[in-house]
């Protein structure tokens, strides 16, 4: 103890160094210790905040309507029509749900120098199936100047009125069949094919066990139908 007394006593400025650098150095580690906690204590609390914002937005986005989150896309109608008659270029063109008659004749080139406009009426709505006929001036034709051939109830009337034969469902091919309101080419189809894989019609009414013909559309041509050959 003497001999470092005796030390400390020779090289007190040496001691007194040595402690203060101690001392600094002690104050320093724990200034840092400090400062790393502080970091990793931010560090979390900003990660809690943006789970916490994702969670919030994720439940507000499950919890929008459905008719908000997915909209449909529109169904797009394709729709044929056939012009004939006094135009540039007769023919069968696509059209679109909001075309007009006189559309469909700018499509087909336009009208020809024979035709009569007066006879047709250019602003009618097209539809799927329509024949459009141009009649040329003086000419007298019994064909339709612009009628769909799936609404054909008129044209069935008249017929009747006429005396015009009826249909017979177990003999008509498929050209005379969709001249009945509401029998297209592809019932007509299913027609012919119901009778081929059942036999004839006994009565009318069984047309309605064919697939897409209904009590609604057999009303619209039932007077205009009869069971023949068997």
């Amino acid at each position: 103890m003497d001999a470092i007394r005796e030390w400390l006593a020779g090289h007190k400025q040496v001691a007194i160094r040595f402690a203060v650098l101690f001392l600094f150095l002690a104050l320093s580690l724990f200034g840092l210790a400090r400062l790393l906690d502080g970091n990793a204590a931010e560090t979390g609390t900003d990660e809690l905040l943006l789970d916490e914002t994702y969670l919030a937005a994720s439940s507000a986005e499950s919890n929008l309507p459905q008719e908000q989150a997915e909209e449909p896309e529109p169904v797009q109608e394709i729709i044929i029509v056939d012009i004939k008659g006094a135009v540039k270029n007769p023919g069968v063109y696509q059209a679109e749900a909001d075309m007009r008659v006189i559309d469909i004749i700018d499509s087909a080139g336009g009208l020809s120098e024979t035709a009569d406009p007066d006879r047709v009426n250019l602003s009618q709505r097209v539809a799927d199936q329509m024949v459009i006929y141009i009649p040329a001036v003086g000419e007298s034709s019994e064909l339709p100047v612009a009628e769909p051939e799936n609404t054909l109830a008129e044209q069935g009337s008249r017929n009747e009125e006429a005396g015009t034969e009826k249909v017979d469902i177990n003999t008509a091919d498929a050209v005379l069949l969709q001249t009945l309101n509401g029998i297209g080419e592809k019932k007509a189809a299913l027609i012919i094919a119901y009778r081929e894989e059942n036999g004839s019609f006994q009565t009318i009414e069984e047309i309605m066990e064919v697939s897409g013909i209904g009590e609604k559309t057999f009303e619209g041509f039932k007077d205009l139908i009869v069971v023949g050959a068997k």
